[in-house]
């Protein structure tokens, strides 16, 4: 088990997959994961805030049916934001619904 899903780790853990940077435009290519950028480093970015850890997927390997995000967590949308427990999945929100605060607060929230 490595620290992330060990008897140590801090519960929750969140999973964000997202798009990478594109070097000539300095930009996500996933336009939707430009949209939900602010909110997304609102919620995850600081001591205080819930541990994430960041996924980035090139568009060529997110494009693989056989990448370790459409594998191991069933992610066929980005962006995704996965809550896991004891390293199983406990809530998910895609694309928009990141958006929509209510829901954004009742999966980092939940007891």
């Amino acid at each position: 088990m490595n620290g992330l899903f060990g008897p140590d780790a801090q519960q929750p853990v969140f999973l964000v997959f997202y798009s990478a940077i594109t070097p000539a435009t300095g930009q996500m290519w996933c336009p939707d994961c430009r949209v939900v950028e602010s909110t997304v480093k609102n919620t995850f970015d600081g001591p205080d805030k819930p541990k994430a850890v960041i996924l980035w997927y090139e568009r060529e390997d997110w494009r693989r049916p056989d990448n370790e995000a459409r594998t191991k967590w069933n992610v066929q949308n980005l962006p995704t934001i996965l809550r896991l427990e004891d390293g199983k999945e406990t809530g998910r929100l895609v694309e928009s619904a990141i958006l929509d605060s209510k829901k954004l607060q009742n999966l980092v929230n939940r007891k």
